[in-house]
């Protein structure tokens, strides 16, 4: 393994033109750079101009470098994560994971695995991410412009705007006066509500507005779903294709339970967030092998530990998937308990039935089926969901 260390000042200027591999960078309070690269000499090149370094490295890559480091990242073709790093950070792409953590302003333009970002310092602008996003505590404005999984997003202190999310949203305070939270999302959105919120809704939902909120009236007008919290000091505005569910927090800061709490929205999401933390993991765990292999002579046993890195990766990704689609088949249960439930519910209590549904159609049939097939759900959980589709 190639290691050199460079003394520099507090606030150097790093760039990685490319990096082959997983690359880590650290910041740490030393005055100086050390890189560590898997392989010999020939695998890196490191140039120097005066506090400005510029790095391409052909095997994966350890960087640590003053907290104040400005830093740019051009290509990594592996995973990549960075921590500690408070100077202004900018991305090019990542053909893995990107994994982000007490760092300064952030640019990003594209990742084609998954996005976990927390503790920004600054502003976090993401062109896009091909994975999920799970972002929280950022003291700047977040701005999103493709999701093509979910997106979980809390602590924005100023304000998100995210132009297109391919999955579920899932937004959570705190909701910072004066800041605007806009987002579009093709599948459904859970808003996480404190007891003190002040927010301003403005919704567009294609599968309607659901609220839990104590309190809360909401207005149908012009298509959009209405209503204010406190003294509407912050101002939220959506438009899913999905639905629209708006919860009480509880005093743990967990969602308060009650019979309409759509069960469904969480299960949809979990495993795909299951799927995310497998993948900081094994990034983490490929990272520290990285670094463990450089110093292993015997070339036999660096081979065997390689092979056994691989089946683990390999068992890792079947893991996440399986987790997903057990995932799926508890949304569809779920689904259909709380159906029953809130039915239940509302006869004991007196409430008006929901009218009655409509006939499913061919389309809604075969959907049904399909799932069958392709095994996330079992032909008696089918039965079961085509009745609840026909009403009975």
């Amino acid at each position: 393994m190639l290691e050199q260390t460079i003394e520099t000042s507090a606030t150097p200027h790093v760039t990685v033109t490319e990096c082959i591999g997983n690359l880590v960078v650290r910041g740490s309070e030393e005055r100086r750079i050390t890189i560590q690269v898997q392989g010999g000499a020939d695998d890196a090149t490191v140039e120097r101009e005066g506090e400005t370094f510029t790095l391409a490295s052909r095997a994966g890559c350890r960087l640590t470098c003053p907290p104040n480091t400005t830093l740019t990242v051009g290509v990594v073709r592996g995973n990549l994560k960075i921590k500690g790093v408070e100077g202004p950070v900018a991305i090019g792409s990542a053909y893995g994971n990107v994994n982000l953590r007490a760092i300064g302003p952030t640019a990003l333009e594209q990742t084609f695995g998954n996005l976990s970002a927390r503790q920004v310092a600054g502003n976090l602008h993401v062109q896009t991410t091909r994975g999920n996003a799970r972002i929280g505590q950022v003291e700047g404005s977040l701005s999103l412009s493709q999701v093509g999984g979910n997106l979980i997003a809390e602590g924005l202190q100023g304000g998100v705007a995210a132009e297109r999310v391919e999955g579920n949203a899932r937004l959570g305070p705190p909701f910072f006066p004066g800041q605007t939270y806009q987002l579009s999302a093709d599948g459904n959105l859970t808003v996480l509500l404190p007891a003190d919120a002040s927010l301003r809704l403005t919704l567009r939902a294609g599968g309607g507005v659901r609220s839990t909120f104590p309190g809360l009236t909401l207005e149908e007008a012009e298509g959009e779903t209405r209503g204010i919290l406190g003294a509407g000091e912050a101002n939220l505005t959506a438009q899913v294709d999905g639905r629209a569910y708006l919860r009480p927090l509880g005093p743990k800061g967990a969602p308060a339970g009650h019979l309409d709490f759509d069960f469904t929205a969480d299960l949809e999401g979990l495993g795909a967030q299951i799927e995310t933390h497998i993948a900081e993991v094994m990034a983490d765990v490929e990272a520290s092998l990285e670094e463990s292999l450089g110093r292993i002579d015997d070339q036999r046993l660096r081979q065997r530990v390689e092979q056994a890195t691989e089946k683990a990766h390999r068992k890792a990704e079947r893991a996440a998937e399986q987790a997903r689609r057990e995932a799926e088949r508890a949304a569809e249960r779920a689904r259909l308990r709380a159906e029953r439930a809130e039915r239940r519910w509302r006869r004991a209590s007196g409430r008006r039935p929901r009218p009655k549904w409509e006939p499913a159609t061919e389309e809604e049939r075969m959907r049904v089926l399909r799932l069958v097939e392709e095994g996330k759900i079992m032909p008696e959980q089918a039965a079961d969901l085509l009745a609840a589709l026909e009403g009975r």
